[in-house]
């Protein structure tokens, strides 16, 4: 089978097909639509919400990092303060997850399938118990307020993009 190149690691690609495969989607078209850079879209492994709740899934094999631009992205999701993140090492079976909670900087590593089973479980029970409502995107106000930022412009495109982030997250909902 020919992969399109923006198949990093073709051959764990190949050896591990995410749930529901349906095929591969070459984003090769999309070169040049954003800026100068190397950028390309990428995938989650798993995504699950419950009650405005999300636990997002990323798996890699053992010894194979997450690259920079995906890392950026695990790093945004998780500052919307809704995504409980799992990265998973084995593909197979995990064999071990660090955890990032919403909220929460520490991030916490677990080993064996068993115990990561417990936390995905554990997750579930929170997210029952705690629906969300209402999206906190008020990181990008205090960020903007970091940078000391005086630019009404800047500080109105901010906006617009934390109600873009609320948005999206809502229509996301709405089709779980």
């Amino acid at each position: 089978m020919n992969l399109p190149a923006t198949i990093k690691h073709q051959n764990g690609f190949l050896h591990s097909p995410a749930a529901g495969y349906d095929g591969v989607f070459d984003w090769s078209w999309t070169h040049g639509c954003f800026g100068k850079g190397r950028i390309t879209p990428m995938d989650f492994d798993g995504v699950v919400e419950r009650k405005g709740n999300f636990i997002l899934f990323e798996t890699k094999n053992l010894g194979v990092p997450i690259p920079d631009g995906q890392m950026y992205t695990l790093k945004a999701a998780h500052r919307l303060g809704c995504f409980t993140i799992f990265l998973i090492h084995g593909k197979t079976e995990p064999e071990s997850a660090q955890i990032w909670y919403p909220g929460v900087d520490k991030r916490e590593v677990y080993e064996g399938v068993e115990t990561i089973k417990s936390k995905v479980s554990a997750w579930y029970t929170y997210a029952e118990k705690n629906p969300k409502t209402g999206i906190d995107v008020s990181f990008l106000n205090r960020r903007v307020e970091a940078l000391g930022v005086e630019n009404e412009t800047l500080k109105t495109r901010i906006d617009a993009a934390a109600l873009l982030a609320e948005q999206l997250l809502i229509a996301l909902r709405g089709k779980a």
